[in-house]
């Protein structure tokens, strides 16, 4: 992960920087600790590589975008629209 920037996969031989969302930050503290829990449920859900990114990035801005220790997930977690 790199920080403000994006995430970079290095997977099945290949190697993919998916952008970072652009939140405003609340608060910075836990945004990389929030991104591997939801990159780590993705590969748990078996989630292919870039759903596993995806996931991280909206549970790290939903943490970013949150003083609370344990921000609401309901916006994360939803389905993504078709």
């Amino acid at each position: 992960m790199d920080a403000e920037h994006g995430a970079t996969s290095y997977a099945a031989g290949e190697v993919t920087l998916a952008p970072a969302l652009a939140v405003e930050v609340v608060e910075p503290v836990g945004a990389g600790d929030a991104f591997a829990a939801g990159y780590l449920s993705g590969v748990l859900a078996d989630l292919d590589e870039p759903s596993r990114r995806r996931l991280g990035h909206l549970t790290a801005a939903t943490a970013l975008r949150s003083r609370d220790d344990i921000p609401d997930l309901s916006e994360a977690l939803a389905p993504a629209p078709r």
